[in-house]
């Protein structure tokens, strides 16, 4: 069961056969993140791979910057499934386990292959196949999906003056945004200044930019429409060819089922 708590999601289950651990539950992180204390609690024991920081690295999302202390690479049991990948090491003391569930897979059972998120039901699950209702869901290509789900799909967007804009490339899902959408400022600016829509920007007290959006009259990516709700922009992320990041909310209470083995994500 998934707990919402100001857009994000959450969940508890035993970690490394731990005592029940809260965790964020992501699909936008490059790995596993937890404290010094939380890995000295419940990781320290497993036969984790340390992987060198040749120098003081961080890692960066569109809100934090962390520290990174240590990295390891390795297996750690999630419950009945187990997490493969990147353990990040950080200098801050969140109350949680940061875990990217869509690299979490059934070790006993390979037949148990679909991640099922039920936004109406607040439900996270790990299915077979034949266990989901596929047949009328539309789907978007799975380009890629270790560390994160990146998707391609065209979008189409106007905004209430009628300016319009259609533009296929690669989108994030990430289960951590408590956005609908957003937008990176390398691949997007251009576009939207472009088409002549409407760049909003806020300021500090000093005068700096520290935040720049649009409103969309209307938004489809794929086959799943929004209207009427603001779209921010990030400066945050630079290195990346992908258009923006899609949260849970775009999906108004639908359902969202990864299918990496076939490179599809299916939605409704």
């Amino acid at each position: 069961m998934l707990v919402k708590k100001n857009g994000h999601y959450y969940t508890d289950a035993t970690i490394n056969d731990n005592a029940i651990i809260p965790i964020f539950v992501e699909t936008g992180f490059h790995g596993m993140v937890v404290s010094v204390e939380w890995y000295n609690r419940i990781l320290a024991t497993l036969p984790l791979k340390e992987i060198k920081l040749q120098k003081e690295e961080h890692l960066h999302t569109d809100r934090t910057t962390r520290r990174i202390v240590k990295l390891f690479k390795g297996k750690v049991p999630v419950g009945d499934l187990m997490y493969e990948g990147r353990i990040f090491v950080v200098d801050t003391n969140e109350d949680y386990v940061t875990i990217p569930v869509n690299l979490l897979k059934s070790e006993a059972d390979s037949t148990v292959c679909l991640i099922r998120f039920d936004f109406k039901k607040n439900v996270l699950d790990y299915v077979r196949k034949e266990e989901a209702s596929l047949g009328k869901m539309h789907q978007y290509t799975l380009v890629e999906n270790d560390p994160m789900p990146i998707f391609e799909a065209t979008i189409e967007l106007s905004d209430a003056l009628g300016h319009q804009f259609t533009k296929f490339g690669k989108f994030n899902f990430d289960l951590g945004n408590g956005s609908s959408v957003f937008f990176f400022r390398r691949t997007m600016l251009p576009a939207l200044k472009e088409n002549n829509f409407k760049i909003q920007t806020s300021r500090d007290k000093s005068g700096d930019i520290i935040g720049q959006g649009i409103f969309a009259g209307y938004c489809k990516i794929g086959n799943k429409s929004k209207t009427g709700f603001s779209i921010g922009i990030t400066n945050k992320i630079e290195d990346t060819d992908e258009l923006g990041c899609v949260g849970p909310s775009f999906f108004q209470n639908g359902t969202v089922i990864l299918d990496p083995n076939n490179k599809l994500i299916y939605y409704k």
